[in-house]
């Protein structure tokens, strides 16, 4: 009796042994959990993170709000070699001050934020340019793109021949819309193409967070002294539309977070709704302990395509906004 209990216990333990060693590779192919987007960001080399010159940056900023929180914006211009009349307007405009006191008189849900010389017919100063539709495209920006794009192409063919990953290609994660023939990144920009009167075009599209001067009649497309910040998720329709000069890189929730004006078009109905601007300065001009730092991960990183992995690789080139880290204050 004691033996037949012994050899059946044995056959129990073997048949469970057999039973573990046919589970176990099912076991070992279960995958570690996707990282997240923030764990992308970490495992970033730390080269890959590129400094913003501080002379690119504007501060823009409004009264306290009721609870004591500060409420600053900053914004990341495009720099000297990828823009034109637009962005040097703008850089003019904060060196004199010319915004300081004017109002935001416009908030659309999930459209825009604009503020500027309208509604108090601010005179502009007379140095500003008369700025053509032609400067919403740059050839430096086209080759800015495709100089990045085909680094980041051939970092992950060699991340994923050396290095065993499996790193999908950038157009294979974000689709084309808004008209854009062929859209990347480059110098940390969203960059799209497309054929206007037989030639080649480069933009930088708008996506969430963009500044945007706006529209006169041509040939003047806007002196830039009457901003729009973008707020809405939908704002590549506006792709050369308006011209793109820049993007809120940190604080677009004091921009977007305001009462919605409740006219057509989400003007306020009453200028005592009006929301003064304290200022708006080039970050170079502060006291240098006061000037901020930022980094944005560069074009060529192939943490970057993993970056918009991890958020889901799906919607459009501006779905994932291109990582910008402060660094110090």
């Amino acid at each position: 009796m004691k033996n037949r209990f012994r050899s059946a216990h044995i056959a129990f333990l073997a048949l469970a042994a057999a039973c573990f060693s046919l589970a176990s590779p099912a076991l070992a192919q279960e995958q570690a959990p996707a990282p997240t987007p923030s764990e992308v960001l970490a495992s970033a080399p730390p080269e890959h993170w590129l400094p913003i010159p501080v002379s690119d940056l504007l501060i823009l900023t409004l009264a306290d709000a009721a609870d004591g929180t500060k409420r600053q914006a900053v914004i990341q211009l495009l720099p000297a070699g990828l823009s034109g009349g637009h962005v040097r307007n703008v850089r003019a405009l904060a060196r004199n001050r010319w915004w300081d006191g004017t109002k935001i008189y416009r908030v659309a849900k999930d459209f825009v934020t604009q503020f500027g010389g309208n509604p108090d017919a601010k005179a502009p100063p007379k140095t500003l340019e008369t700025v053509p539709e032609s400067e919403y495209y740059n050839a430096s920006l086209g080759a800015k793109r495709d100089t990045d794009m085909a680094a980041l192409k051939a970092a992950v063919e060699y991340s994923n021949q050396y290095q065993g990953t499996v790193i999908r290609p950038l157009m294979k994660m974000i689709y084309e819309n808004g008209g854009a023939q062929t859209v990347g990144f480059g110098g940390g920009w969203p960059i799209g193409s497309k054929t206007v009167d037989g030639e080649m075009k480069f933009y930088p599209l708008t996506c969430r967070g963009s500044l945007s001067p706006a529209h006169y009649d041509p040939p003047d497309t806007g002196s830039g002294t009457e901003m729009s910040i973008i707020t809405g998720e939908a704002a590549r329709s506006l792709d050369t539309t308006f011209g793109m000069v820049g993007r809120v890189i940190d604080g677009l929730e004091h921009l977007q977070n305001l009462p919605l004006g409740t006219d057509s078009g989400g003007f306020y109905a009453d200028k005592s709704q009006h929301i003064p601007i304290e200022s708006i300065r080039m970050a170079s001009e502060l006291p240098l302990a006061e000037q901020p730092a930022y980094e944005y991960l560069a074009s060529y990183s192939p943490t970057l395509l993993e970056y918009i992995e991890a958020h889901g690789g799906y919607g459009n080139i501006c779905t994932v906004p291109v990582p910008v880290r402060k660094v110090s204050n």
